[in-house]
């Protein structure tokens, strides 16, 4: 592996990383040639790795230090990060777009790049995912087939800590407040959720209790500035 800043590549260098992109570009959403693309991807791509080193550092399936485009749940986050990226350098890029895309068709997740994810995040098996407009607090975990989107103009405030078990749903206003989980197949609908809670179904009926394990611990290593 090859050092970029303090964020170990296992492609070998940036530029190695940035053809590795391109090609799939190029095969998939071809625009204006491999080398554009190329081109493209570098421009952004320091930035992308900044934002992805706390990432790395912070989930436990990761190897601190390092990152491997063949890790598929980390490669889904650089391309929602590069596409983001771009997206704030010219907000009518088509190459943000062709990101968005190529995130959609190799890891079946639906980020838009347009969206704004927190520091720290972990897609965890993110297959059938569609995360959409949100405010997302740090430290989220979110598993397959979870829906996240606003309806209307009411979009969901997610705190700090909080984990989506597969399934999950969130939309409207509502609310997850910090240290929460919604546990697998829950929808949560204009609901505010309380602090350290557990929101699950019994019976069909949503049913919300204390949380009593710390369950985002178990995908993120402790914050050192805590």
């Amino acid at each position: 592996m090859v050092q970029l800043g303090n964020l170990s590549l296992r492609a070998g260098t940036a530029l190695s990383l940035a053809n590795h992109v391109a090609a799939q570009l190029d095969n998939i959403y071809p625009a204006e040639g491999r080398n554009s693309d190329a081109e493209q991807v570098m421009t952004v791509l320091p930035r992308a790795l900044e934002r992805l080193r706390p990432i790395v550092e912070t989930v436990r399936n990761y190897e601190p230090g390092h990152f491997n485009h063949f890790h598929s749940l980390q490669y889904a986050t650089l391309l929602y990060l590069l596409s983001n990226e771009q997206w704030h350098l010219d907000p009518n890029s088509q190459f943000a777009e062709r990101l968005y895309c190529l995130n959609r068709t190799l890891s079946s997740l639906d980020l838009f790049y347009a969206i704004t994810m927190p520091e720290v995040f972990f897609i965890s098996h993110g297959l059938g995912t569609v995360l959409g407009n949100a405010t997302y607090g740090t430290r989220l975990v979110v598993f397959q087939n979870v829906t996240v989107g606003r309806v209307g103009t009411d979009r969901p405030v997610i705190g700090t800590n909080v984990v989506l078990f597969p399934g999950a749903v969130v939309t409207g206003g509502s609310v997850i407040g910090d240290n929460s989980v919604i546990a697998a197949g829950v929808a949560v609908h204009g609901i505010e959720i309380p602090p350290g809670t557990v929101a699950r179904t019994e019976g069909g009926q949503l049913k919300l209790g204390l949380r009593k394990r710390d369950y985002a611990a178990l995908y993120f290593r402790p914050d050192p500035r805590v």
